[in-house]
């Protein structure tokens, strides 16, 4: 994998000092055992490309500012920019169409991550000269940690070829992407392995890692937090960002999602992550290997 493109994803305007060191700060003992596995596989890792943007909640949207500072830091070190964007009600869209504006000025040629068909669409009308890649969340795998380890490891190739395939193998979605000009999807590596036809798929490739997505959702529990009963669970308004100071480690009492060997499962702000191991990661990397993953996005911390 001499040609994999080694990508540094930062949420935020607060997290610019990961780029001089992607792997200090909040969870520094699990960053460096995820940086000696990388090492031990590819040697000293050189990022040549900056992800920046919040890829889960519209209310945590950064300015314009920002944007502009993030894409001069990119420009600095001789990086290539990719604006990240997150699902979206008209609200968010109104606000994203303005920061995509600022981009298409000031980097014409960016890529921008998309987790919205609406914004696939209007990028596609106004913005051509930016490149559009399809986001983690507009694929339909399943992504679900309550898996069982038996159905996990299957025999049966059939059962495991339904679990690990989606919508971006179908003909019609590879026709409506090209229409589009996308030619790279994003994925997490789920539970029960990537597809080894991916190359088939006819894509470019990019696996994030080392937190994958469960679920997301525009209700956020730490967005709640203190807030009187009436007030918790609201959609609109304004939002203290708690979701940039940490995070939650989950547990299920009740034992309906058992503690696995592989990740731990966190939440940050309004998603929920299954944060792989160090063992876990080795063999998601031989994985990527073998299935022709171009473009590893590495990210310190989701949100």
């Amino acid at each position: 994998m001499s040609d994999l493109e080694w990508v540094l994803a930062i949420p935020h305007e607060q997290a610019f000092k990961r780029m001089e060191e992607p792997w200090g700060g909040a969870k520094t003992n699990y960053l460096t055992g995820i940086k000696e596995t990388l090492e031990e596989n590819y040697g000293p890792i050189h990022f040549t490309r900056l992800y920046f943007g919040e890829e889960f909640c519209e209310r945590a949207l950064s300015t314009g500012k920002a944007l502009e500072e993030a894409v001069a830091a990119a420009e600095e070190r001789g990086w290539g920019f990719t604006y990240v964007t997150p699902y979206l009600t008209e609200t968010g869209l109104t606000k994203v169409r303005r920061l995509l504006d600022i981009l298409a000025q000031i980097n014409p040629e960016a890529e921008v991550v998309i987790n919205d068909w609406g914004v696939l669409d209007w990028v596609t009308e106004h913005h051509p000269t930016l490149t559009p890649v399809l986001g983690r969340l507009m694929n339909k795998i399943i992504r679900d940690p309550r898996m069982p380890y038996s159905l996990r490891n299957s025999p049966d190739q059939t059962v495991m070829h339904k679990f690990r395939t989606c919508n971006l193998a179908g003909g019609e979605m590879k026709d409506l992407l090209a229409q589009y000009q996308v030619k790279r999807v994003e994925l997490d590596y789920p539970p029960q392995g990537l597809d080894p036809n991916l190359p088939a798929w006819g894509y470019d490739i990019s696996l994030s890692i080392p937190y994958g997505v469960i679920m997301t959702g525009r209700i956020c529990l730490m967005q709640s937090w203190g807030l009187a009963a009436g007030e918790k669970f609201r959609t609109t308004g304004p939002c203290p960002r708690r979701c940039r100071l940490g995070w939650l480690e989950m547990s299920d009492p009740s034992g309906r999602v058992k503690k696995d060997k592989d990740w731990q499962i966190v939440q940050k702000g309004n998603t929920v992550f299954y944060r792989q191991n160090k063992e876990f990661l080795a063999e998601i990397l031989a994985e990527a290997e073998k299935t022709g993953v171009s473009r590893m996005i590495f990210q310190p911390e989701p949100i």
